[in-house]
C-alpha cells in the first residue's frame, strides 16, 4: 500500500484531475503542514499573522512530532531568506510560530531547540534592527522558561555576551530603554535557570555588572536610609537591636508571580517595558541562586567586585547598601541565614582591591554596620565569625594608634574614623549574637596568641578590653549560673603577670568587666518601684570613670546592708561569721540584695544552707533575676596565688597596685558565698600577712617604693577582707599603720574601700615613681614605720579568731593557720619575667619556729567545684612525705625505691596463673603502672618541697621584721615547678 500511495496514486490524481477523491489533499495528509505554513505567513505587510492557522500547525506538530524537524527546517531557511531580502515583517511571524511551539511542543523541545538557538543568535546579532533583536531575547526568554532540564546549558551560556550587549546599549531615549527591558528580561531568565539548575556561568560578573547598571531607585533609598540613620541608632540604643523592615524598600515580585506556569509573563505592561523593573528582577533571582555557602560568595564575590571597580560602597551615594539590604530581605525570604553575607561582607576588608583604599574601607564598615542592624538576632557560626574578624580589626587600629606620632594628620584622622566604626560595627554584631559565651570564648583564643612585644600586647589586651565593654549589655546564656569561663581565666592569668605594666593593667580591667558586666553596662529601667533602687544604682555606677570603682562600690552596698542587718538582729552584739548555721538568717538577706546589684554577679547556690526558702521567694518577688557569673573555689585559688606573684613584682607601677587590690576586692567579695568561705578568709588574711612582711623585709632586691607600695597593698588587703568578713575592729588596727609619714603618695585609700593610684601633681613634675628620689623618700617612709604589739600577725590573728567565735580547738587551728606564711599554687602562671635581677627565684618569707607547710590542715577545701587531681587536699599528701626522707636521693637509691614498688603482687607475664583471665590481668597492670606513677610523682615533690624549706631564713617572732630571703624555683613554660 506504501508503494501504492507514493508512485500510483500520484500518477491518477494527474490524470484525473476531475475526480475529487483523488485530489492530493486527501490522499496525502502529511504534506498538510506546507499548506499550513502558506496560509500563516500574510501577503502583505500591513496584514497580520493568521493564529488560527499557527494555532493548527501547532496542533498538528504535536499529533506528528515526527515532521517537527521538516516544518523547523522550513521556518529556518524562511527566516535567513526574509533577513537577506530585509522582509522583516515575516521574520517576526516564524519567531511567532516559534514561541507558539515552545508551549504546545515542551516534550517536543529537542527536535526544534536547535534550530530555535541559531535564529536566536542571528537575531541577536542584528545590531541594526533593534525590532528583531527585541524579539530574540523575548523568544530566548520563552525557551529558558520552559526547559525541563539543563540539557542546553552550555548553548545557553554562549548567548550571555550578546544579552549583555543589548542591555548595555548607549542612549536615553525610549528605543534603548526597550532594549534594555528585552535584555534583562532574558538575563532574568537566566538567572533563574543558573538557581534552578545549580549552575552559576562564567559570564556571571558581566550579568552582575548589567544589572546593577540598570538598577533603579538607589538613589532616593540611600537618602531615605540616611535620612533615617540617626533614628534608627535611637532605636537600637533603646530596643538593641532593628527589626528588617521591607517599607524601606520597595522589592521586584517575586518570579512565580512574573512567570506563570507556561513560562508567559504576567505583569503589567507597564513594569515589561521598565529595565529598573527587569533589574530587580535579576537580584531576585540571584538572591535565590544562593542556596548555600558556595553559591552564596560566589553570587556576593561578583557583586563586590563590581562594587570595588565602581566605587559604589558609599552608604550616602553608592549602589551598595540598598543592593545588599534588598539581598538581605530576600535571603531572610527565602528561609536562608543573613548571617553569612555579613560574615562575608566584612571579610571583604582584606581584599587587595580594598586595602589600599582607606576611604572605601570606612564605607564598607558603614554598609555592613547597616547591615547588622537590620539582621535578626540569631546565634550562628557566621555572625560569630564576623564578630571575630571584626575584633581583629579593632585591634589594628589601636595598634595604629598607640603611636602615631610619625603619622601626618589625615592617616591619623582616618584611623580615628575607622575605629570608631569599627567599634559601631561591633556594637551592632554583639547584639545580633544574642549571647556573651561564644564572644568570651573568641576574647580566649585571641589572648592566646598575646605577643611578648609591649606594643602588640598592649594593643591586644585593649581590644579584648573594649570587646568585654560591648558584650556587657548582652545577657550571657551560655555561662548562666556557671563558673568564669576557664579558657579566658586561664588567658587573663597569664596576662596578668607578663612583662608589662600595663599589659596587666588591662589584664585586670577585662576580669572585672567580663565578672560583673553592670560596671559598664547597666540593665534597663523596670515598672517595678521594687527594682527602681538597684536600676538606679546600675545607672550610677556606669558613669564611673574607672572600671576598677566596682568593688568600691559593691563595698559600699555591703555596708549598708550589714549596719540594717545588724540594726535588725537580737540585741546580742557579737556577730558570728557566715561559717555557723545560726546566723545564716542573718547575712544571708543581705548576700542575696548584693548580688542583685549587678546583673551578672555571683549568685548563691538553691541548695545553700545559707539561704532559706521564705528568704529566696521573697527576693525573687523583689529583685530581678541575674544572669549570674561564679568564681569556682580553683579559680579563687589560682587567683590569690596570681595576686601574690604580681604583688611582689619589681616593675609594679601604682596603677599596678590599684587592679591588683581591685582584684583582690572582688575575690574577697565572691568567695565569702561559698561553703569554703572561712577557708578563703583564712587564705586571703594569709597573703596580706605575707605581703606586709615583705614590704618590711631588708635583704630583698625588690625596690624602695616598690615597697612602700607594698606595704600599702597589704594593709588596704587586711582592711578589705576585714570589712568583706565583717571584722571590723581590725580596721583602725590596720590604719593606724598608715600615717603620714609611711603611706605612699602614689596610692590612696579612699573611704576604706577603694586603692587609687594618684598621678604626680603639677606643682611637683620630677617625682617620678621609681626614681632615685622617689627612693629616697620611700626608704624614709619605710624606716617610719613602727609596727606596735598590737599591729602584729600575732595580734591580727587573735583578733580575727575571736569575731569567729569559734571553739577552742578550730580557733587555735585556725589561728596557727592565720600567722603561717602564704604559699601560692604551683600550677599558677608565676611570670619568670616579673624577676629580672635573679632569674628562677622569688620573694617569701618565713619563720623558724613556725611549723613546715607540710604539717598544716590544707586552707582551701574543695567543696563544692570539681577540681583537677593536682588540687587534692593536702592531708593525704601530707601523710605521704611524713614517710620520705627528706634527704637528696640519688639515681641508684630511686631507681631502688621504684624496683621495690613494682614488685609489690607482681605475677610474671610470661607464665600468668591458670586461672586469671585477660581482662583482670590488663586491670592489675594498670593499676601497678598508676602505683609507680604515683610513688615518683611523690618523691619528686617532696624534694623539691625540701629545697623550700631549707632556704627558709630563721626569723625571730614577734616584733622584728621578718628579712626578705630568696626561694630557688625551677621554671618551665614560664610555671615555676617546685611550690606546694
Amino acid at each position: 500500500m506504501g508503494i501504492i500511495s507514493r508512485k500510483v496514486m500520484p500518477v491518477c490524481g494527474s490524470l484525473c484531475f476531475f475526480c475529487p477523491s483523488m485530489r492530493s489533499r486527501s490522499r496525502q495528509p502529511v504534506k498538510r503542514y506546507k499548506k499550513l505554513l502558506a496560509e500563516i505567513f500574510p501577503r502583505s505587510r500591513e496584514e497580520e499573522p493568521n493564529d488560527r492557522k499557527i494555532g493548527k500547525l501547532c496542533e498538528y506538530a504535536s499529533r506528528n512530532p515526527l515532521r517537527i524537524p521538516k516544518i523547523t527546517t522550513y521556518l529556518e531557511q524562511r527566516c535567513y531568506k526574509e533577513l537577506r531580502t530585509e522582509r522583516f515583517h515575516h521574520v517576526k511571524v516564524v519567531m511567532c510560530i516559534y514561541r507558539k511551539l515552545l508551549i504546545s511542543c515542551k516534550e517536543q523541545m529537542p527536535l526544534f531547540a536547535g534550530s530555535l538557538l541559531s535564529i536566536i543568535h542571528i537575531l541577536l546579532d542584528q545590531t541594526r534592527q533593534d525590532e528583531l533583536r527585541i524579539i530574540g531575547c523575548q523568544a530566548l526568554f520563552d525557551f529558558v522558561n520552559n526547559q525541563g532540564d539543563s540539557t542546553y546549558m552550555f548553548n545557553l551560556d554562549g548567548l550571555i555576551p550578546k544579552l549583555c550587549l543589548v542591555a548595555q546599549e548607549m542612549g536615553d531615549d525610549e528605543r534603548v530603554q526597550q532594549l534594555h527591558s528585552a535584555g534583562l528580561q532574558a538575563l532574568s531568565s537566566m538567572v533563574w535557570f543558573m538557581g534552578e539548575f545549580s549552575h552559576i556561568s562564567a559570564e556571571f560578573d558581566n550579568v552582575v555588572g548589567v544589572v546593577l547598571e540598570n538598577y533603579g531607585g538607589f538613589k532616593e533609598n540611600a537618602d531615605e536610609t540616611s535620612d533615617n540613620k540617626q533614628g534608627l541608632s535611637e532605636v537600637d540604643q533603646v530596643e538593641g537591636h532593628m527589626s528588617s523592615s521591607p517599607d524601606a524598600i520597595t522589592m521586584a515580585p517575586s518570579w512565580r508571580r512574573v512567570v506563570n506556569e507556561k513560562g508567559q509573563i504576567t505583569v503589567t505592561a507597564e513594569d515589561a517595558k521598565n529595565p529598573q523593573f527587569w533589574s530587580r528582577v535579576c537580584l531576585h533571582n540571584m538572591a535565590r541562586l544562593a542556596k548555600e555557602a558556595t553559591t552564596v560568595r560566589r553570587v556576593l564575590e561578583s557583586l563586590f567586585r563590581y562594587f570595588d571597580n565602581s566605587d559604589m560602597w558609599s552608604p550616602e551615594h553608592g549602589l551598595a547598601l540598598p543592593v545588599l539590604l534588598e539581598m538581605q530581605l530576600l535571603i531572610e525570604d527565602y528561609g536562608q541565614n543573613t548571617h553569612l553575607l555579613l560574615s562575608i561582607l566584612i571579610k571583604h576588608l582584606d581584599h587587595k582591591n580594598v586595602l589600599r583604599k582607606p576611604k572605601m574601607q570606612l564605607d564598607i564598615i558603614d554598609v555592613a554596620t547597616c547591615l547588622a542592624r537590620r539582621a535578626k538576632v540569631q546565634g550562628s557560626m557566621a555572625i560569630i565569625g564576623a564578630f571575630s574578624d571584626m575584633m581583629r580589626h579593632l585591634r589594628k587600629s589601636i595598634h595604629c594608634s598607640l603611636d602615631d606620632s610619625n603619622l601626618g594628620a589625615e592617616i591619623i584622622e582616618w584611623n580615628r574614623k575607622f575605629q570608631t566604626a569599627v567599634d559601631e560595627c561591633l556594637v551592632q554584631l554583639s547584639h545580633k549574637v544574642g549571647d556573651a559565651g561564644p564572644a568570651l570564648d573568641m576574647m580566649a583564643v585571641m589572648l592566646e596568641n598575646i605577643s611578648n612585644i609591649t606594643v602588640m600586647a598592649r594593643t591586644m589586651v585593649s581590644a579584648v578590653y573594649r570587646t568585654a565593654q560591648i558584650i556587657a549589655s548582652i545577657p550571657n546564656l551560655s555561662y548562666r549560673n556557671k563558673a568564669f569561663p576557664e579558657a579566658l581565666f586561664h588567658q587573663l592569668l597569664v596576662a596578668m603577670v607578663c612583662a608589662d605594666h600595663e599589659t596587666r593593667v588591662g589584664a585586670h580591667r577585662i576580669f572585672s568587666v567580663v565578672l560583673i558586666p553592670s560596671s559598664v553596662s547597666p540593665r534597663p529601667h523596670s515598672d517595678n518601684p521594687n527594682r527602681k533602687k538597684a536600676t538606679d544604682f546600675h545607672r550610677t555606677l556606669s558613669r564611673n570613670v574607672s572600671v576598677f570603682s566596682s568593688s568600691a562600690a559593691l563595698f559600699d552596698k555591703l555596708g549598708r546592708e550589714q549596719s540594717s542587718s545588724q540594726e535588725n538582729t537580737s540585741q546580742d552584739k557579737k556577730v558570728k561569721f557566715v561559717d555557723t548555721e545560726d546566723s545564716k538568717t542573718n547575712n544571708n538577706s543581705m548576700l542575696s540584695r548584693l548580688k542583685s546589684t549587678y546583673s551578672r554577679a555571683y549568685s548563691v547556690k538553691k541548695n545553700s544552707s545559707h539561704i532559706t526558702t521564705d528568704e529566696t521567694m521573697s527576693n525573687s518577688d523583689k529583685e530581678p533575676e541575674a544572669i549570674s557569673l561564679r568564681l569556682s573555689t580553683h579559680q579563687i585559688i589560682l587567683l590569690l596565688s596570681s595576686i601574690w606573684a604580681q604583688s611582689i613584682s619589681p616593675l609594679n607601677m601604682p596603677e599596678n597596685y590599684e587592679a591588683i587590690s581591685h582584684t583582690f576586692s572582688l575575690v574577697l567579695l565572691f568567695a565569702r558565698t561559698k561553703n569554703s568561705s572561712l577557708e578563703a578568709l583564712i587564705r586571703s588574711f594569709q597573703l596580706a600577712f605575707s605581703l606586709r612582711c615583705i614590704s618590711l623585709g631588708k635583704g630583698g632586691t625588690l625596690p624602695p617604693s616598690r615597697r612602700r607600695s607594698l606595704f600599702t597593698l597589704a594593709n588596704s588587703m587586711i582592711i578589705f577582707s576585714s570589712k568583706a568578713y565583717n571584722i571590723l575592729p581590725l580596721v583602725p588596727c590596720a590604719k593606724a599603720a598608715l600615717t603620714d609619714k609611711t603611706v605612699d603618695p602614689f596610692l590612696q585609700l579612699i573611704d576604706d574601700r577603694k586603692l587609687q593610684a594618684v598621678k604626680p601633681g603639677v606643682e611637683n613634675p620630677k617625682n617620678v615613681y621609681g626614681s632615685k628620689e622617689d627612693d629616697d623618700g620611700a626608704l624614709k617612709s619605710l624606716s617610719a614605720i613602727e609596727i606596735t604589739e598590737n599591729q602584729s600577725k600575732e595580734s591580727f590573728a587573735s583578733m580575727v579568731v575571736k569575731m569567729l567565735g569559734k571553739s577552742e580547738p578550730e580557733s587555735s587551728a585556725i589561728r596557727e593557720q592565720l600567722v603561717h606564711d602564704f604559699l601560692p599554687v604551683d600550677v599558677c602562671p608565676m611570670g619568670a619575667q616579673f624577676f629580672t635581677e635573679a632569674p628562677g627565684q622569688i620573694y617569701q618569707s618565713g619563720t623558724e619556729d613556725k611549723k613546715s607547710p607540710d604539717e598544716l590542715p590544707p586552707l582551701l577545701s574543695m567543696d563544692d567545684d570539681a577540681i583537677p587531681e593536682a588540687f587534692e587536699s593536702q592531708t593525704g599528701l601530707n601523710s605521704q612525705l611524713a614517710l620520705v626522707n627528706h634527704s637528696l636521693l640519688s639515681a641508684d637509691q630511686l631507681l631502688e625505691t621504684v624496683v621495690e614498688t613494682s614488685q609489690v603482687g607482681r605475677f610474671s607475664v610470661s607464665s600468668p596463673p591458670d586461672d586469671m583471665s585477660y581482662k583482670e590481668m590488663a586491670s592489675h597492670c594498670e593499676e601497678l603502672l598508676k602505683e609507680k606513677q604515683q610513688k615518683m610523682s611523690t618523691f619528686m615533690i617532696a624534694q623539691q618541697s625540701q629545697e623550700i624549706s631549707n632556704t627558709f631564713p630563721a626569723i625571730m617572732t614577734g616584733l622584728e621584721t621578718p628579712s626578705l630571703m630568696k626561694i630557688p624555683v625551677i621554671f618551665q613554660n614560664n610555671h615555676p615547678m617546685g611550690l606546694v
